[in-house]
């Protein structure tokens, strides 16, 4: 057996950051739905890298282009997901990665109350709680607001006589900021079958951005939440609230809340794989026979 090469702190940062890449590509592809393409990317390394140990250098020639062929055509078909990425990489580093306001419990009330009376009424309605990702890239449309909350505001929009009422409205900083605008659709039809066009919008911004969208049924009487992609009917006007106070939670977090707790056991499959993979490859790459 080879022996290893000493571990220094700039070997430990060394795999610390490429841990660190790794568990933000795997978070994305889980984010995304690109399964696939994770397991088609890892099945190329672990080839590539026993070539590389066995010294086949014509097939590390060919991986090595076929690498590069394989990050344009990623880039090209992921367009979009990037984009929002760095998107999300730029207002993380300006907010710190939590609201500066969000609705107050008063106002989460009056959302419930008036979705949850649509809802009985069989009266449609499309709502967007906006996180910390941008939303005019998204949406079209509509008419700026900026008004207070308020039952009787909510059921004058999605009154049918209402010029907006077949959009949404947007809630930002704890107010109606626009209403009557126009989202985008969503194409996985699997998770709309039966379902309308506010459904539809609803899926398609949450897999846009971290928003959470809220839509009411006209024809069953039910209320949906979308978020990061998923979208489910709820239950009761308890599921709701609950659904709200969690979304809140998460970019609004408590500073007495265990943040160490929350560190290990969020994503914890995620960070040990990349934990595992980063330093497979300094034994690889460096602990073994190379490195500085």
């Amino acid at each position: 057996m080879l022996p290893l090469k000493h571990i220094g702190v700039p070997d430990v940062l060394d795999m610390a950051l490429v841990g660190t890449l790794i568990y933000a590509l795997l978070l994305w592809f889980k984010r995304t739905r690109a399964a696939f393409v994770a397991l088609g990317l890892f099945l190329m390394v672990v080839v590539y890298i026993i070539a590389w140990m066995a010294g086949m250098y014509m097939t590390i020639r060919l991986f090595q282009g076929f690498f590069a062929v394989f990050i344009v055509a990623v880039i090209i078909i992921f367009q979009e997901e990037i984009r929002s990425a760095f998107e999300r990489i730029a207002v993380w580093s300006l907010t710190g990665g939590v609201l500066k306001s969000a609705p107050t419990h008063r106002q989460v009330e009056i959302l419930v109350r008036s979705l949850g009376d649509l809802a009985r009424d069989h009266i449609g309605a499309l709502v967007v709680l906006r996180g910390l990702d941008p939303l005019d890239r998204h949406v079209e449309g509509g008419w700026d607001l900026n008004g207070e909350l308020s039952e009787a505001l909510i059921k004058s929009i999605f009154d049918s006589h209402s010029l907006g009422h077949d959009g949404a409205f947007i809630v930002e900083e704890g107010r109606v900021s626009r209403f009557g605008v126009q989202l985008p659709l969503s194409k996985d039809f699997s998770k709309i079958t039966n379902l309308g066009t506010r459904h539809s919008a609803a899926l398609g911004l949450s897999e846009r951005c971290d928003a959470l969208c809220l839509a009411v049924s006209e024809e069953h009487g039910t209320i949906s939440v979308a978020r990061r992609g998923d979208l489910k009917t709820l239950g009761d006007l308890e599921d709701l609230q609950d659904e709200i106070g969690q979304f809140l939670t998460r970019l609004m977090p408590d500073p007495s809340r265990d943040a160490l707790g929350g560190f290990f056991t969020e994503n914890w499959r995620e960070k040990l794989t990349a934990a595992a993979v980063s330093m497979l490859l300094w034994v690889l790459f460096v602990g073994v026979g190379g490195g500085r």
